[in-house]
């Protein structure tokens, strides 16, 4: 038994990979490779209209940290792939600091200096300047007394690992090993996060869809190492990571002792070393694509499932995208971590905020987004933020179409809403759908009489928010 749970125990350096003195948080990547998006200002507001709070932008673009100063939106700011080379250099990083950031700090909220994204999947030396490049923008950060108060991490791909089934034998992949440990003793240094890009939908194989959108009703797979349930993918694909950053044992001492499989994971309380968290940066479902992305960029040979990722075109549709969006955000806030960090607070920003015409890739790389360039939502998703005290009323996606079309006929009637607004070449026809233009009629009759439960019935096609719905020139009362 003991040498059965010797990788286990090691696991007890994972409890402060997360800081348990937070909520979990939301948040949205906000790329912008494409030539037909709204204007960093316009992106602003409509980011602020659906109550989206957390930001990830890949760039250090002077107009975008502009147009979010005092919007109290926390932002995530990026250095490209291609300036690493530059930020070798003490000096430079030092004036990119002083010229690029400090003019818009603090009143742009930057929390965070991603530096490189998913540096292993590049060829040549990129991965081995992440490393040099972070030290140079904290050493930055000292001489500015930003340490601390800015954190500096990269983002790396669920590809660096060369096993994760099950969850407690997930292992990075050795060729990365050097780089790794690097990373790792940096991040422990300065209590930065770890940061993973997670896309469970290309783990679709042995696992059924409904376990990768959160939907299995019932344990999906036990891991034999540990005893631990597992409902869902995401949660699998998170474990596997807390699993292997242990098992690489950086500045870890480990000691093998028995443990039954139902309390393993309450030995995570003690540890040796520190990492601050894991964030998830980029998570997400398309809605339309024709073939899946290059194995380099979401490199499902880790999830070791045995499908062609060829099904996943049978799957992106903007049902299953709203469905696993949805699910993923009650899932993040409803703080029940993962089954090896119960009770976690996590951090996932979803991938992404527009569909990106430019973006390199097949297809369905191209079809994230969860507006569209106009502005318009692809579908509804509602963000848990901060928290505004108001409320709104919207149509519920679940309702027969047959039933909303009463309630909306109901509302604009008999009930008195003012629906002018979703009349063919209005503010607010498109999208033409009967949900939205349910969700419209629905919120103006809420809050024309007083914002009260019964308000928002509608026999049974309302549902109450706290999310302003409000999308681009249609905003909701």
């Amino acid at each position: 038994m003991a040498s059965r749970f010797k990788l286990v125990s090691s696991l007890s350096l994972l409890l402060l990979l997360l800081d348990f003195c937070r909520g979990s948080k939301v948040g949205v990547d906000y790329g912008m490779d494409a030539d037909n998006l709204p204007s960093p200002d316009q992106v602003a507001q409509l980011v602020r209209n659906h109550n989206i709070q957390y930001l990830r932008i890949y760039n250090y673009r002077p107009e975008v940290l502009k147009a979010f100063s005092n919007t109290g939106i926390e932002l995530m700011v990026g250095v490209p792939n291609a300036d690493l080379s530059q930020f070798q250099s003490q000096p430079y990083v030092d004036s990119w600091l002083r010229t690029s950031i400090l003019p818009y700090y603090p009143a742009t909220k930057i929390t965070h200096i991603t530096v490189g994204v998913e540096v292993t999947n590049y060829p040549d030396n990129t991965a081995n300047l992440v490393v040099p490049a972070m030290r140079n923008v904290v050493s930055a950060l000292k001489s500015a007394n930003l340490q601390g108060k800015i954190k500096v991490s990269t983002p790396l791909s669920f590809g660096v690992l060369s096993k994760s089934f099950p969850p407690s034998e997930g292992a990075f992949n050795s060729g990365y090993e050097n780089v790794l440990r690097l990373l790792l003793d940096f991040l422990e240094e300065n209590q930065s996060p770890f940061m993973v890009n997670l896309y469970p939908i290309y783990a679709i194989g042995d696992s059924s869809l409904d376990a990768v959108l959160f939907k299995s009703p019932s344990t999906i797979f036990v891991d034999q190492n540990t005893g631990l349930s597992y409902k869902n993918i995401f949660d699998a694909q998170l474990d596997a990571v807390f699993y292997a950053i242990a098992n690489l044992n950086f500045r870890t001492t480990r000691n093998a002792f028995d443990a039954q499989p139902d309390t393993v994971h309450f030995t995570l309380a003690n540890t040796n070393s520190r990492i601050n968290d894991i964030i998830v940066t980029e998570t997400g479902w398309p809605t339309h694509g024709s073939r899946p992305p290059h194995a380099s960029t979401h490199n499902a040979k880790t999830y070791n499932y045995g499908a062609s990722l060829d099904s996943v075109d049978d799957y992106a549709n903007i049902d299953n995208a709203q469905t696993y969006n949805t699910n993923l955000i009650s899932h993040v806030m409803g703080g029940s971590g993962t089954p090896a960090m119960p009770g976690a607070n996590l951090d996932v920003y979803i991938f992404s905020l527009f569909n990106e015409n430019l973006k390199q890739g097949p297809e369905i790389e191209r079809n994230f987004g969860l507006f569209d360039p106009e502005m318009r939502s692809v579908y509804n998703l509602n963000f848990p933020g901060k928290g505004t005290g108001k409320s709104w009323c919207v149509a519920s996606s679940q309702a027969s179409n047959s039933a909303l079309q009463n309630a909306l006929d109901w509302a604009c009637g008999q009930g008195k809403a003012d629906c002018s607004a979703i009349q063919p070449g209005q503010r607010c026809f498109q999208p033409d759908t009967l949900v939205s233009h349910a969700s419209f009629a629905f919120n103006n009759y809420y809050q024309k009489n007083g914002a009260t439960d019964d308000a928002c019935s509608f026999g049974g096609t309302g549902i109450k928010v706290s999310t302003d719905p409000s999308y681009g020139n249609c905003i909701y009362n």
